[in-house]
């Protein structure tokens, strides 16, 4: 298989991503699925990406985690992609998209301090974003990230 093609797969099952965190409710085969998906993203990006690829495969398998009611490894994951992020020179959008993730996967483990912090944190790197569609696109994504219940 060469890049091209690990790209084309790449690029599908991040897609494929999104559709089934786009659904109002999935099963929990759906949400198996979504785990699935996105580490098959990830691992095709491997070779077929570069490092922005690489921070927003492990973003998203943060995502589908915290979807999916598997708060420690999308904790994991986004730190992972948070870190990688500040590695490289990071489009200004993938750094907040990074720490909204963080805010999502604390908010996923219940741990309200950790979800303020990186939240407030997101919305100060989303007030730096230059293009105004990056913007407003992490501004929409942080806007979904729950509450943690008391």
């Amino acid at each position: 298989m060469d890049a091209t093609e690990h790209r084309a797969i790449g690029v599908a099952a991040y897609n494929r991503c999104w559709a089934l965190l786009d659904k109002a409710s999935r099963t929990r085969d759906e949400e198996l699925e979504l785990l699935r998906t996105a580490f098959a993203s990830r691992y095709h990006w491997f070779y077929a990406g570069g490092p922005e690829q690489f921070t927003m495969g492990d973003w998203m398998i943060s995502r589908a985690a915290a979807a999916s009611n598997e708060p420690a490894l999308s904790v994991t994951f986004a730190h992972l992609a948070n870190d990688a992020a500040q590695r490289f020179d990071a489009p200004d959008w993938l750094v907040a998209s990074c720490a909204e993730g963080l805010a999502r996967a604390y908010a996923a483990s219940g741990d309200a301090g950790e979800r303020q912090r990186w939240y407030d944190r997101a919305q100060h790197l989303i007030t730096e974003i230059r293009d105004q569609e990056d913007r407003a696109l992490i501004l929409e994504q942080l806007s979904s990230v729950p509450d943690v219940a008391r």
